[in-house]
């Protein structure tokens, strides 16, 4: 179990947590706002917590499954900090499937942070959530550091591909990007669903050979 699960904190560093803030308060106040992947809550307290009372509404799509008792934990943790969590909704739901419903409703977000599992099968899921971001938007996405290469392969490949994203800052791990313009082609295709795919076992072997050889 992650020490998030006891402590209820984030899990960025300062920079990033700096970065994160800074970036949702200069995203358009129309629409959606949407975190995949919130843990304990603790980054979803401090951007609720950063917003005007009236504005406190965010979009959370997560399994609930990364440690036990996890929708308890980030509800205690939104009332610990004066925040109310029916201001949250809370989807509780695989990324894939939360996201067929949102494109279903025609759905528009202006800000996102993308947060979830690291495998770049999960990544490339996360990626869809973009076509339903509006023009001036931005997305954060965490842990885009060459190390966590699920992360770091479908970060990067989206980005080369899109010029109408544009990478606006980075601190640390965390990457902000904005939507500049409507996009012509879709944001995660076919070759992107395969690239995924090929890279996944590699992947998963590289890091399960990365523990047998730190646990020795």
């Amino acid at each position: 179990m992650r020490p998030c699960a006891t402590t209820l904190a984030a899990e960025m560093t300062p920079a990033e947590h700096q970065l994160l803030l800074q970036t949702l308060q200069q995203a358009p106040t129309e629409g959606l706002r949407l975190e995949i992947g919130t843990a304990a809550g603790g980054t979803l307290c401090a951007m609720l917590g950063s917003l005007p009372a009236d504005q406190r509404r965010f979009v959370v799509v997560d399994p609930m499954k990364y440690f036990p008792g996890q929708l308890d934990a980030v509800r205690k943790n939104l009332r610990d900090h004066q925040l109310d969590p029916a201001t949250v909704d809370f989807r509780v739901s695989k990324s894939d499937i939360a996201f067929e419903d949102a494109a279903g409703r025609d759905e528009s977000y202006s800000f996102m942070l993308i947060d979830g599992c690291h495998k770049i099968r999960s990544v490339t899921i996360d990626l869809k959530w973009t076509r339903l971001l509006s023009v001036g938007g931005v997305i954060c996405f965490h842990d885009v550091v060459p190390e966590l290469r699920g992360v770091w392969l479908a970060v990067q490949r989206f980005v080369s591909r899109h010029p109408n994203y544009e990478v606006i800052a980075q601190a640390d791990s965390l990457l902000a990007v904005r939507k500049t313009a409507p996009s012509t082609t879709p944001e995660i295709d076919a070759s992107d669903e395969w690239y995924a795919r090929m890279w996944y076992l590699p992947l998963q072997v590289e890091r399960k050979w990365k523990k047998l050889h730190k646990a020795a």
